[in-house]
């Protein structure tokens, strides 16, 4: 990570998405929580168009308000609604949602219906180094933005659930015991830490991991 200024990337809180069911509370939604069988297989994409059109309205509502509907507190119920809404236009396909530019393009699909305008910015060269990795994410979460991350395929072994698979980045942290970049993302409903040095350095230069925010 030669040429790369850590400290300005060390103070970032992370992004907070909570949703709640009576007592219980989650990190984000769940592919678990569609209705239909078949979109709790394929429903990853969605979902993190869900985390982030609800967080956009919920944060800037000046700008973003009718993105997400429901007032107050976000709960479970009203936020299943809201995947099912918006996963009538972040469609996956039989193998999933594959591109970072479809899913924008059909969050800007969605977005529009709500009669609000989204400029996304993407970051899916297959050849991008890890120093630009890290400055696109904390570029957004500079900006309290999440970002979208699409991990397809990875040859090493603890990212298995990870691959073909949609999260939410919701943080950034450098470890200063190994040197190295975690990222905080929601999944499943789950809060989760991902080693970005392993996840972005030890890519095959077949595997495609993509990023997408809005603005």
């Amino acid at each position: 990570m030669e040429g790369l200024v850590k400290p300005n990337y060390t103070h970032l809180e992370d992004i907070q998405f909570d949703i709640y069911d009576s007592d219980i509370s989650y990190y984000g939604g769940s592919q678990y929580w569609f209705p239909k069988r078949f979109h709790k297989l394929s429903g990853c994409g969605p979902v993190a168009a869900a985390n982030i059109t609800a967080y956009l309205s919920q944060t800037f509502p000046d700008k973003y308000n009718s993105l997400y509907p429901y007032k107050g507190i976000v709960n479970k119920k009203d936020f299943t609604e809201h995947m099912i809404d918006i996963r009538k236009y972040v469609k996956p396909g039989f193998f999933g949602l594959t591109s970072v530019g479809q899913f924008c393009d059909n969050v800007l699909d969605f977005s529009k219906t709500k009669g609000v305008s989204l400029a996304p910015h993407i970051l899916d060269d297959r050849s991008a180094s890890i120093e630009s990795a890290i400055n696109f994410i904390n570029t957004a979460l500079s900006l309290e933005l999440p970002v979208a991350l699409l991990v397809l395929k990875h040859p090493i072994k603890e990212f298995k659930e990870y691959s073909w698979h949609w999260m939410t980045i919701t943080g950034l942290h450098l470890n200063s015991k190994d040197n190295v970049y975690y990222l905080s993302v929601s999944t499943y409903g789950e809060h989760r830490e991902i080693n970005l040095d392993l996840l972005w350095n030890q890519r095959r230069p077949k595997d495609l991991i993509g990023l997408a925010y809005f603005i």
